[in-house]
């Protein structure tokens, strides 16, 4: 999920640029209201931002994913049935807010709400297809022809949206759950070495803490839809402008891209080369949907410019709530607060 990772993390705190009331003079450069026409010392700031970032970015990327895999030619890799298509739906959650980052600079900087639309797309495209073309150069991954269908539903999700009601009615969000693995050991199946737990191997795959969760851990995120029904029915008007119904998906007992095995050094052949092994009668690989209750900050008035601007920046995140979940091999249950 490195994906989501430069979302919330290098493009998280301009997430909240927020539409603010519009006043009968030009708004000052570092004000946070929109600009009723084009504004070029904004226009300049934007350009310079995604100019510095952008790059600053990429670099940050390499050295903390790449450097430390082998480089090759660069070749394709079809990893559509891996990680239950959770990485999928991630690449559709990354552009998506790339895509709302730009269009909000767009609007900031004077643009009309279709170029700004559309220069959103350009920013999600180019962010998402270079990691591609890093991928495409490691042996570790490929470039996926997948995760580029994924990165184009996210922007088309979000301009399609915009283009046609100026407005997102329905907006990607995302939750995590932390994971408790039972203390369960697991020997190896090919070659001589410890018995792990699971735990410990979700730990070598997905790291540890909080941080860890939210951003890799495909076990413990789930990735929402949130709806707004007021914006489809404004008619009527006993339902809340701010309430949103979201339908989630997730994953479960995950510890290898794909199946249920993994080889320690994946550059290693023959049949001595450590291997292991979960039971996958014991922990099945399962899929999860979820309906639930959700908050659409965007649509909380907020008189307090600051505010309101925070809970813009935090609108990527679903609110915790009572929850009705289908599980793959457990079936229906209900959570009277999810997270």
């Amino acid at each position: 999920m490195r994906y989501i990772f430069y979302v919330l993390i290098v493009f998280f705190p301009l997430l909240g640029f927020a539409q603010t009331p519009k006043s009968s003079k030009e708004p000052h450069t570092l004000s946070l209201e929109w600009a009723d026409t084009l504004h070029k010392k904004r226009l300049r700031s934007s350009a310079v931002f995604v100019g510095v970032v952008y790059p600053t970015a990429m670099i940050s990327l390499w050295n903390n994913w790449y450097k430390d895999y082998p480089i090759g030619r660069f070749h394709t890799f079809n990893d559509n049935r891996e990680w239950n298509q959770m990485d999928k739906i991630g690449h559709t959650f990354s552009a998506y807010h790339e895509n709302r980052l730009g269009y909000h600079l767009g609007r900031w900087s004077g643009m009309s709400n279709n170029k700004a639309t559309w220069t959103g797309v350009g920013l999600a495209q180019l962010v998402q297809t270079s990691f591609e073309i890093f991928d495409g150069f490691s042996t570790e991954w490929g470039f996926s022809f997948g995760d580029i269908g994924a990165n184009i539903l996210g922007s088309t999700l979000f301009t399609a949206q915009q283009i046609a009601w100026k407005e997102q009615r329905i907006t990607l969000k995302m939750s995590t759950t932390p994971n408790k693995y039972p203390n369960t050991t697991i020997l190896p199946y090919q070659g001589t070495g410890p018995a792990i737990t699971l735990q410990q191997r979700a730990d070598e795959l997905y790291g540890t803490g909080l941080s860890s969760a939210l951003l890799k851990n495909y076990n413990a995120q789930t990735i929402w839809a949130s709806v707004n029904p007021h914006a489809f029915a404004t008619q009527a008007t006993w339902i809340p402008k701010w309430i949103n119904i979201a339908v989630g998906m997730g994953s479960d007992n995950m510890f290898a891209g794909f199946g249920y095995d993994w080889q320690v050094d994946k550059s290693c052949t023959g049949p001595d080369c450590l291997a292991y092994r979960v039971d996958q009668q014991l922990y099945p690989r399962s899929r999860q949907w979820y309906l639930s209750f959700d908050i659409d900050m965007t649509r909380i008035k907020v008189k307090n410019r600051a505010l309101r601007t925070v809970l813009h920046a935090f609108s990527v995140f679903k609110i915790p709530s009572p929850t009705l979940e289908w599980h793959q091999h457990r079936g229906l249950q209900f959570h009277p607060i999810y997270f």
